[in-house]
């Protein structure tokens, strides 16, 4: 059985113990944001291996804390509207059965300071072979390199209307 349909009937299994009043889904998905366990980006990778061959993770800076963070606020929000319309069940489901990238990437990037997936060299690689990254970097120097210059100019034109003596 290809695990995909593994999760699809975990997620149903789920889903039957979800009509009792406690959102256990909800619960249990804050445990795994918060406490991150090993099994879920293996799980993920797997599930996701076919659909993501040729698309590697973009490169993006970011810091693990803070996605955990905005990821406890939106499954809290989750969590609150769970308890009037089940959401947490649907969306799981549909993340495994349509396996959207957004997911893949929110994964790891929660995880990617406990595995630590990228070296330098592949970010050295990743920076000089992504044109994206490259044509930002450019842009970014530009506007660095017209500052840099306003400044240059404006600290010039002080100077020369300094008095003689502070010169």
């Amino acid at each position: 059985m290809k695990l995909q349909t593994k999760c699809t009937w975990v997620i149903v299994g789920l889903f039957i113990i979800e009509i009792l009043p406690v959102p256990i889904t909800s619960l249990y998905s804050l445990y795994a944001i918060r406490k991150r366990p090993d099994w879920l980006p293996r799980v993920t990778h797997e599930l996701y291996t076919d659909k993501l061959e040729n698309n590697p993770a973009p490169l993006i800076t970011h810091d693990p804390l803070v996605i955990r963070k905005n990821c406890t606020v939106g499954l809290a929000a989750m969590f609150v509207v769970d308890l009037l319309v089940p959401v947490v069940i649907p969306t799981a489901l549909y993340v495994v059965r349509r396996r959207p990238v957004w997911f893949k990437n929110l994964i790891t990037r929660l995880y990617s300071d406990k595995l630590g997936h990228t070296t330098n060299s592949q970010r050295e690689n990743t920076f000089h072979h992504d044109p994206l990254i490259l044509a930002r970097t450019e842009q970014k120097l530009a506007a660095l390199e017209q500052q840099n210059f306003h400044f240059a100019k404006s600290h010039t034109r002080k100077r020369h209307h300094l008095p003689r003596r502070l010169k």
